[in-house]
C-alpha cells in the first residue's frame, strides 16, 4: 500500500493486554480534563508526565496483519496477529508521521487528520497496536512517560449483549495517542501496558478506596532486543 502523506488529507482532527472488544470501532470521549506537564521554559521538554484522558483516536480492525505501520520500504508487516500482543511506535517528527501507513478498513482519514493536527515541536504521537478478543472492549485510562519508557493503562469491559461478536476471535485495536510533550524516540528503551478488569471509572474508585476489584494483566515490550478515554 502506498502510505498517505501529510499533504494528502487536511481534514479537521477528531476528537494490553490480552483482551479488548468489538467488530467495529467505538469512539467515546470524556469530559475529564487532561493534565499537561509543566515546562521550565517555552522549549525544554519535561522528563516525565502523565495524562488521564489524552487526545487520541482508535480504530478496530479484523485483519490478518498489523493495520497501521511505519513504512520503511519493506511494505506491510507480515507477522501473525498472535505473534506479539502489542506493538508500539513513537512518532516524534512530521517526517516520520508522513511514513505512517493505514489499511483501507481502518479509519484512515481520522488517523491522518490526527497526525496532521499534531505540532511536533511541542507534542509527540504514540501509536500502540493491541491484539484483543472482539467480545471485550478496552478504554484508554492513562498514558505516562519518562526519560526512557512509556506506559499505558486500560480498563476492560464486556461489549453490550446486542453487539455481535465471536468468542475467542481476536482482532486488532490501534490507539493513536497525542502526548503533550516532546519525547525522543531514540531515548525510549521500553514500553509497558496494564489492563484492569474494570472500567477506568471503577478502577479509580477502587484505588481511592484502597482496593481494586477485578483482575489486571500487564505486558511489556523492551526495544533493546475512563470516566472517559477512547474506547475500542
Amino acid at each position: 500500500m502506498v502510505p498517505f502523506t501529510r499533504r494528502t488529507l487536511l481534514h479537521s482532527v477528531c476528537g494490553l493486554a490480552t483482551v479488548l472488544a468489538g467488530c467495529s470501532g467505538v469512539f467515546e470521549g470524556s469530559g475529564e480534563s487532561a493534565h499537561t506537564p509543566s515546562r521550565s521554559d517555552g522549549s525544554s521538554p519535561s522528563s516525565a508526565g502523565s495524562v488521564s484522558d489524552p487526545d487520541a483516536v482508535v480504530t478496530r480492525v479484523d485483519t490478518d496483519r498489523q493495520p497501521v505501520w511505519l513504512d520503511d520500504e519493506d511494505g506491510r508487516p507480515t507477522e501473525s496477529p498472535r505473534s506479539r500482543p502489542t506493538e508500539s511506535e513513537i512518532i516524534d517528527t512530521a517526517a516520520k508521521a508522513d511514513r505512517v501507513s493505514v489499511v483501507d478498513d481502518a479509519d484512515r482519514s481520522e488517523i491522518r487528520s490526527f497526525l496532521d493536527g499534531t505540532d511536533f515541536d511541542t507534542e509527540t504521537v504514540y501509536v500502540q497496536t493491541v491484539t484483543i478478543e472482539e467480545c471485550f472492549r478496552l478504554t484508554l485510562c492513562q498514558i505516562r512517560w519518562a526519560a526512557d519508557n512509556i506506559t499505558t493503562d486500560y480498563g476492560r469491559v464486556s461489549r453490550p449483549y446486542d453487539e455481535p461478536c465471536t468468542a475467542g476471535n481476536k482482532i486488532y485495536a490501534v490507539w493513536v495517542i497525542r502526548i503533550p510533550d516532546t519525547v525522543n524516540a531514540d531515548d525510549i528503551s521500553s514500553y509497558s501496558s496494564s489492563i484492569g478488569g474494570n472500567s477506568c471509572e471503577r478502577q479509580r474508585a477502587g484505588a481511592e478506596g484502597g482496593s481494586e476489584s477485578g483482575s489486571e494483566a500487564a505486558l511489556s515490550n523492551d526495544r533493546r532486543t475512563q470516566t472517559g478515554g477512547e474506547q475500542a
